[in-house]
């Protein structure tokens, strides 16, 4: 068998074992994902934070999310971010871009497009993330998250409680747009 068998073997096991209801078994599952899991398991840890009732399952499998290392982590944030509905998750998943520094410029359309739609919270998450980001900023990224942006306001005339920050994410892109050779 070879090393990566053997890492797929351990990461299906992983897979399984977060798939249960027994304390026991996920408690153990989630100090080995620390160990052995890579970013395959995200999506799994994601439906244990939302079908747990075991409070500290569910904190132990947030604070994985929020000490994720590997850049090979973003495509899966980002599809939790962008198919999930449940505004908590969708929150911690903004928060795990933060906390783990991902410099993921790239999606900013993303991050705006979850603070358009999403609650106030995600709209401050996705801002915390906008002013952190680091270049070099491509035109057409910064392009894509204003016309996100323009649509929001165009869309809502009221002044909503996330207005505000929806507009220093405005001049926060169009500060970024300046730095673009």
């Amino acid at each position: 068998m070879t090393t990566e068998e053997k890492n797929n073997k351990i990461v299906d096991d992983l897979l399984k074992d977060l798939g249960t209801n027994d304390t026991k078994t996920l408690t153990s599952a989630l100090k080995r994902v620390r160990s052995k899991g890579n970013e395959k398991v995200i999506p799994a840890l994601f439906k244990l934070i939302e079908k747990n009732e075991d409070e500290s399952i569910v904190e132990e499998a947030k604070k994985i999310i929020l000490e994720l290392k590997s850049t090979a982590a973003i495509p899966y944030l980002l599809k939790e971010l962008e198919t999930n509905k449940n505004t908590e998750i969708r929150e911690l998943v903004l928060n795990s871009f933060w906390q783990t520094g991902f410099n993921a410029h790239q999606h900013m359309d993303k991050f705006v497009r979850a603070a358009t739609k999403g609650s106030f919270m995600e709209a401050f998450e996705a801002y915390t993330i906008i002013d952190n980001l680091e270049g070099p900023f491509q035109e057409e990224s910064i392009m894509e998250a204003q016309l996100v942006l323009k649509s929001y306001f165009s869309d809502n005339k009221q002044e909503d409680e996330k207005f505000e920050i929806l507009k220093n994410i405005a001049k926060q892109l169009a500060n970024y747009e300046l730095t673009i050779q």
